[in-house]
């Protein structure tokens, strides 16, 4: 069972005093102040009655310093006058010089250095001492038990729940390694857990902003504001000519005094990204927008191991909803799934001057694969075979798509029977994201597979594949039989272990 951190690790902050620490940093609350709201815990709410037309000077809700952006250089000027920290953060090298990797160890850090029961005093405090402080435990997925987590068994969710539980471990062993030669680690390894990097790493994956003019952050006060996706949304985050973080109302917008100001997470994020990043879905949504499908290079393809070397891409593909039961999807890995030696298709080992080990180069035709899957993908489209090709990727993503629905098919019942509430291993708001998460992906999946095979069918009748399996056709009248002129035949190949149908 995953648990959050013990209790006593962070202390926390209320309300009141949230809005104490932000007055003293110099945060102005111009229209919008911290509050609360049912069903939603911490919020930002309208001080006064607010609106815009669209003419006239921006209406600014909420002004926030630069000095409170926490961000990749904010760390890096603590680091400075921290020698504590600094000593953390070079210990832990490339990691430490990342965005995630510095803001991580800093909240960390942070956190730890005002716990009841540290015996050495360490690392300078900051304003950021008391403002995560403020910061609620957030039910993110890596926090669900184990009985929760089996809910998720034919989502998308569920392999990325159990890789970032991996990468998690991987990050605070590192961190444990690394940093056990530091001060601060000697003064608080006897209550370092990793349930706290747990912790910190929803801090951060929770309330992260790609905030323009500044890249991935944290900023406080801005950060309250809670997620609603289109013309619901409230107000927008910018930054202004200071470096300042300032939060807008949006045109034609408007709010009456307590009434909730909101901000988008991301307007196509899908259900999956949705309940992984942020922990929940919004009540009502109607499509789980995207999601991620992995794919697999069969073990009985001879080049599957140099595929996989050299395709430089996610194994998988992106579907999204388009509307109107159309499907788009993206992803170049596919194209290492359709093409084979017969098509062009080969690899060599060279020998580089500066290195002893041998160095897999792919060839399509005469052209050198230096781009990985996405080269391989333009070759292939300016090809006078591309609908043989693309049938091909078609065939291959509705295949796995059934795959798909047959998992989350054959452990729906299971999940339904689960016993679910108070004095329970799940938890009802547990129980129900997932029941939602799970009828929304099943509703997308069935979509992409009638369209696929829309698509499939409308290839099939392409000049350009009827041609191709009339020669495939009269190839084998003199063997394997002839061809019936289905699309599952584009698939074929002269041996049985090239064949990817």
């Amino acid at each position: 069972m995953v648990g959050h951190a013990k209790v006593g690790w962070r202390a926390q902050l209320s309300q009141e005093d949230l809005l104490l620490w932000a007055k003293l940093n110099d945060v102005g609350f111009e229209c919008a102040v911290p509050g609360i709201v049912e069903g939603k815990g911490g919020a930002l709410l309208a001080n006064q009655d607010i609106a815009r037309n669209g003419t006239g000077q921006q209406t600014q809700l909420l002004i926030v310093p630069h000095d409170l952006i926490l961000s990749l250089e904010r760390v890096q000027e603590h680091a400075k006058a921290d020698r504590d920290f600094r000593e953390v953060l070079e210990a832990l090298g490339d990691f430490g010089r990342t965005a995630r990797g510095a803001i991580l160890s800093f909240l960390l850090t942070q956190a730890s250095i005002s716990a009841s029961d540290l015996t050495e005093r360490v690392c300078v405090h900051s304003p950021f001492t008391d403002y995560i402080k403020s910061l609620p435990p957030e039910l993110l997925p890596t926090f669900w038990t184990d009985e929760e987590l089996q809910l998720l068994q034919g989502t998308t969710l569920a392999p990325a729940v159990s890789s970032k539980l991996r990468s998690l471990h991987r990050e605070y062993d590192m961190l444990c390694e690394t940093a056990k030669h530091t001060r601060w680690f000697r003064a608080i390894s006897d209550s370092l857990e990793f349930a706290q990097w747990l912790e910190v790493d929803a801090m951060y994956r929770s309330r992260a902003l790609d905030y323009p003019g500044i890249g991935h952050c944290m900023v406080p006060c801005v950060d309250l504001a809670n997620h609603c996706a289109g013309e619901s949304t409230i107000a927008l985050y910018e930054k202004d000519e200071d470096g300042n973080a300032c939060l807008l109302l949006r045109d034609g917008k408007s709010a009456r005094k307590g009434e909730e100001i909101t901000v988008t997470y991301g307007d196509h994020k899908g259900a999956c990204e949705m309940l992984f990043s942020y922990g929940f879905l919004e009540q009502g949504r109607e499509s789980a927008e995207t999601l991620f499908l992995s794919l697999s290079i069969p073990e009985t393809d001879p080049y599957r191991t140099a595929k996989l070397a050299v395709a430089d891409c996610a194994p998988g593909c992106k579907l999204v909803d388009a509307g109107k039961g159309a499907i788009d999807w993206n992803g170049d890995f596919i194209w290492f799934l359709c093409v084979s030696a017969e098509d062009g298709l080969r690899f060599e080992l060279a020998r580089t001057l500066d290195s002893k080990e041998d160095e897999m180069q792919a060839f399509f035709g005469e052209t050198e694969l230096t781009g990985g899957a996405t080269q391989l993908h333009e070759l292939l489209s300016k090809t006078n075979l591309w609908e043989v090709y693309r049938l091909r990727a078609v065939a291959v993503l509705q295949q796995r798509v059934f795959d798909q629905m047959q998992m989350l098919y054959s452990t729906q019942e299971d999940m339904e029977a689960t016993v679910h509430g108070d004095r329970t291993e799940v938890r009802t708001s547990c129980y129900e994201q997932a029941k939602q998460l799970r009828r929304l992906e099943f509703e997308l999946l069935e979509q992409a597979y009638e369209d696929f095979e829309k698509q499939k069918n409308e290839l099939a009748d392409t000049d350009c594949v009827k041609k191709y399996l009339a020669e495939v056709a009269g190839d084998e009248q003199d063997g394997v039989g002839e061809a019936d002129g289905s699309p599952e035949e584009v698939h074929h190949e002269s041996d049985a272990e090239d064949d990817f149908s």
